[in-house]
């Protein structure tokens, strides 16, 4: 990246997408540069990145993403993310690009939900846009940014590497659903280090999707999340549950897990080997959330289940857990399955307290998505649940023995 700054002019009015995308495009044309926000709340919809640009919003500057999908057309995507293709910061085969704060990005996730929850879920309308997505980029930073009310995905890199994500905040409604803080998707080298993320969804995720673009296909390995504070819903620290590729070598160390449903979690579902993991020096606390949140207060849970009958998951294999010490309110889960045992699985050093679950609740074990659970026919009347003849979720299973 060069030296030089790129001063985005003031607007009119308070729509900023149009000058903004000029100066990226001059910076661009200039061989590169950082492309300064000036300072106010501004709206906009879809931008792009490009080769040896810097995107930098200063402590004063606000970004407002647009609340209508139809102002994200140019941020279309290759990875389609809960039926839904675009992203308000884009950057394809890029490399040395970065986004940088310490200003805000505004998702505005509350225009994208309303008020009624679906069993202790918000219930969300029409397709919703991603915060940030890089697709096979290379040299990736994002820095020092903050971001709060993603309406979905927030941090999606897809078949990137060499990656740092430092020393940022993202602050998400922790009740609207697929609100994941960082995705590495099939990525390589990446960091994740001093973040803090709450999220109705997993803050950190690995996971290899099955994109249509062949070239972001591939493994996701060697990744370091260290020095991170996490508060999630679903499961704070997570592998899974797309595995069409590999996932190997991965540390979490000295992450601060509090006020979460899952601390950790690896599902293996489609197929992808899933190894040399590690999980240390970290404390945690999971509480029991309702049915709509996978999960049910579990510290720590390794699965290897089949996503649809008749097609096995990936082998899930020398894993370790060591130093973990806090709280949770359901059990240690492992589960795997007649075609994929777990192997080589180690836990040492830990230290949890199981506190009893609220009220009247019954214990319950949540193996979901599983080939037995998994909606197919999306009802919206159920959403991504599927229920017995007795409307009871279907995947979670009694366990009056366990507390």
């Amino acid at each position: 990246m060069t030296g030089t700054d790129f001063a985005v002019p003031r607007p009119m009015g308070s729509d900023i997408t149009a000058p903004l995308q000029a100066t990226i495009d001059m910076a661009r044309a200039a061989g590169g540069g950082r492309v300064v926000v000036p300072d106010g709340v501004w709206d906009t919809g879809a931008v792009c990145l490009f080769d040896n640009i810097e995107l930098h919003l200063p402590g004063g500057a606000t970004l407002r993403a647009a609340t209508d999908y139809a102002a994200y057309g140019a941020g279309a995507v290759s990875v389609p993310a809960e039926n839904a293709d675009r992203a308000l910061i884009v950057a394809r085969d890029a490399a040395n690009v970065a986004v940088s704060g310490p200003g805000w990005i505004d998702g505005q996730g509350g225009a994208w939900c309303g008020d009624r929850l679906a069993r202790g879920v918000k219930w969300v309308h029409g397709r919703r846009p991603r915060i940030i997505v890089m697709e096979a980029c290379r040299n990736v930073r994002i820095a020092a940014l903050n971001i709060r009310q993603a309406p979905m995905w927030t941090i999606h890199l897809v078949g990137c590497r060499d990656i740092v994500v430092e020393d940022c905040t993202i602050e998400n409604d922790m009740l609207m659903p697929n609100t994941d803080g960082v995705n590495f998707d099939g990525c390589q080298d990446g960091i994740l280090r001093r973040c803090t993320i709450t999220a109705a969804d997993d803050c950190v995720c690995l996971k290899t999707s099955a994109p249509a673009d062949p070239r972001l296909a591939s493994a996701c390995e060697r990744i370091l999340v260290a020095q991170c504070s996490f508060r999630s819903n679903s499961c704070a620290v997570k592998i899974g549950t797309e595995t069409h590729n590999d996932v190997r070598d991965a540390v979490f160390s000295q992450c601060t897990i509090s006020q979460s449903n899952r601390a950790f979690g690896i599902f293996s579902r489609d197929g992808g080997t899933i190894e040399r993991i590690c999980f240390e020096n970290s404390t945690v606390d999971c509480h029991w959330t309702p049915d709509g949140f996978w999960g049910n207060g579990e510290a720590i849970t390794i699965n290897a289940l089949p996503r649809r009958a008749g097609t096995p998951p990936g082998e899930v294999r020398d894993v370790v857990v060591r130093r973990v010490s806090g709280a949770m309110e359901s059990t240690i889960s492992l589960v795997g399955s007649a075609e994929r045992p777990l192997k080589r699985i180690v836990l040492s050093e830990i230290d949890l307290r199981q506190n009893p679950v609220p009220g009247d609740t019954l214990p319950e074990l949540d193996l979901r998505p599983t080939a037995a659970d998994v909606n197919e026919d999306h009802d919206p009347a159920v959403g991504v649940w599927k229920l017995d003849a007795e409307g009871r979720v279907i995947g979670l299973t009694p366990y009056p023995g366990g507390l």
